[in-house]
């Protein structure tokens, strides 16, 4: 990872968890990615800034305005089982974006992720964790958060699907609370 394109872990500790390395590494060089859920772009900026092809979408219309604007890059605006794409990503980032969801989406729109993906491609996602989320708004204040998880919640949510959890683990900061974090692989 080139030291002159600061990570967005730095800006927010709670809700990215450091994930953006250990995602990155099982990438390889110029890798097509999927954020699904992309916010005001930050995310994108930063993997577009390290050389990755990223397809970005965006249920808000102010919101992949400004990730677009940021970027230079058309942001689709669409819901996640809107999101459709011929050739499969090598990555799909979820950062902060599936919470926002009703907890009876969960798995049909992770299924629908998995089929946008590679086998073997990783997948990050982050969630509130239920021992000490916020209670309202989102790290951007723009979206509600409906779903908060804990390690055992998630691995039941994906225990039917075909992810495998590469690894789980927990940040928090004073402004974000506590969230938890995963990098899953798809299964073949």
């Amino acid at each position: 990872m080139p030291a002159s394109t600061p990570s967005p872990d730095n800006q927010r500790p709670a809700c990215t968890g450091e994930a953006h390395a250990p995602f990155l590494t099982r990438l390889r060089t110029g890798a097509h990615l999927l954020e699904a859920g992309c916010g005001t772009g930050e995310d994108l900026h930063y993997f577009r800034e390290l050389g990755y092809m990223v397809t970005a979408f965006d249920a808000s219309r102010e919101q992949a305005s400004a990730a677009s604007r940021l970027c230079g890059q058309p942001v689709r605006v669409c819901h996640f089982n809107q999101m459709h794409s011929v050739v499969p990503f090598d990555g799909i980032w979820a950062s902060a974006s599936l919470p926002c969801l009703h907890e009876q989406e969960l798995a049909p729109v992770l299924t629908h992720l998995a089929s946008l993906l590679k086998p073997g491609a990783p997948l990050y996602c982050s969630f509130p964790h239920l021992d000490g989320a916020q209670s309202t708004g989102s790290p951007e204040g723009d979206y509600p958060l409906r779903v908060c998880l804990d390690e055992a919640g998630l691995r039941a949510l994906l225990a039917p699907l075909p992810f495998e959890p590469l690894r789980l683990w927990c940040a928090e900061d004073g402004v974000n609370g506590r969230w938890l974090h995963a990098l899953l692989l798809r299964q073949p």
